[in-house]
């Protein structure tokens, strides 16, 4: 018999029909009889009192009691001819923190049960309860937990969406050539892209070794037929990603170009204006050394004198570079 579900954060019973109802966290925890639906426990598994009870169910095998309780952070899928359990990836569901954060989910589930635990406040588990507690009907273990996985995918999906939004909103400033920060932009854009495509990579990888294991008996057929589902929307998930990393690095080489083009411009104009003034600068010098017999020293406008000489030399210097084709 179990001990009390002391740690449990919520626990829901589903009947042979799928619809749940709250279990009293004072309550023994025990699965529910084949056929006549499934237990859904979640835990922090942070706390000392829920690693306690993880440690004394018995319904729990020893290797998926050990994986819940693990610190590793790495997506896993592991079962046997009864269970699956293992890690991925989610989104961390903390107002206070960063929402981008990816941290892990464990699970495991069996004939009658799923459990699932996290250390920090995630987004598939939160919806998930969300969907229960409006009625959403669950038809085992297996479905609960391609909901699940399903909540993740719509988080990405949604990030998705918002970064390929701020994609096109750069390139228009690009095309437009009113270029501000949008260099800055990208950087956030390209992490968000590469957090993504980890995510996805972390998912991909268990669900296609679970789903094309030659050497699995017929045991999981329910299981891998939802992994192999989401793994054809995780597939196409990872090239719209792949998509925005590609218009991401074409729009840093775009921006890297225009602005050196506008360097190159600027540039040029300086280029320009020091060559127009160094004549005017080697009269004034000349003019102004304090050596005897400088001409126009003892007029009283020699002044506009060396100012035309001065100006003549750049307007010279002006015809010497249109003539090589500086202006061309």
């Amino acid at each position: 018999m179990a001990r009390p579900a002391s740690g449990v954060i919520w626990a829901y019973r589903f009947d042979g029909e799928g619809r749940a109802r709250p279990v009293p966290l004072d309550d023994t925890i025990v699965p529910t009889a084949p056929g006549e639906g499934f237990l859904w426990v979640h835990l922090d598994v942070v706390n000392r009192l829920a690693r306690d009870w993880v440690n004394c169910v018995g319904w729990l095998g020893q290797d998926a009691r050990r994986l819940l309780l693990s610190a590793d952070d790495y997506p896993a899928l592991e079962y046997d001819t009864q269970s699956v359990w293992g890690r991925f990836s989610d989104t961390l569901q903390d107002p206070d923190e960063d929402s981008d954060r990816t941290v892990p989910m464990r699970f495991a589930f069996g004939p009658g049960y799923l459990v699932s635990g996290r250390r920090h406040p995630v987004r598939a588990a939160a919806l998930t309860r969300k969907k229960v507690d409006g009625g959403q009907v669950v038809g085992g273990p297996v479905a609960l937990f391609e909901m699940m996985i399903d909540q993740v995918l719509r988080a990405v999906a949604e990030t998705l969406r918002a970064s390929r939004a701020e994609a096109d909103s750069i390139e228009d400033r690009v095309l437009d050539e009113s270029l501000h920060d949008e260099s800055r932009r990208l950087g956030p854009l390209r992490r968000t892209a590469v957090k993504l495509h980890r995510q996805l990579s972390g998912l991909r990888s268990i669900l296609r070794e679970f789903a094309e294991d030659e050497h699995a008996d017929d045991s999981h057929v329910a299981s891998r037929a939802a992994a192999e589902r989401l793994l054809r929307r995780i597939e196409t998930l990872d090239q719209e990603v792949q998509e925005v990393q590609d218009r991401a690095r074409f729009l840093q080489d775009e921006i890297a170009a225009k602005l050196a083009t506008i360097s190159n411009r600027h540039l040029y104009f300086l280029s320009i204006m020091t060559a127009l003034l160094m004549p005017p600068t080697l009269v004034t010098g000349f003019f102004g050394m304090n050596t005897g017999g400088l001409p126009f020293l003892e007029g009283a406008h020699g002044w506009i004198s060396a100012t035309l000489i001065g100006g003549l030399a750049s307007v010279c210097t002006l015809l010497l570079l249109k003539r090589l084709g500086f202006f061309d």
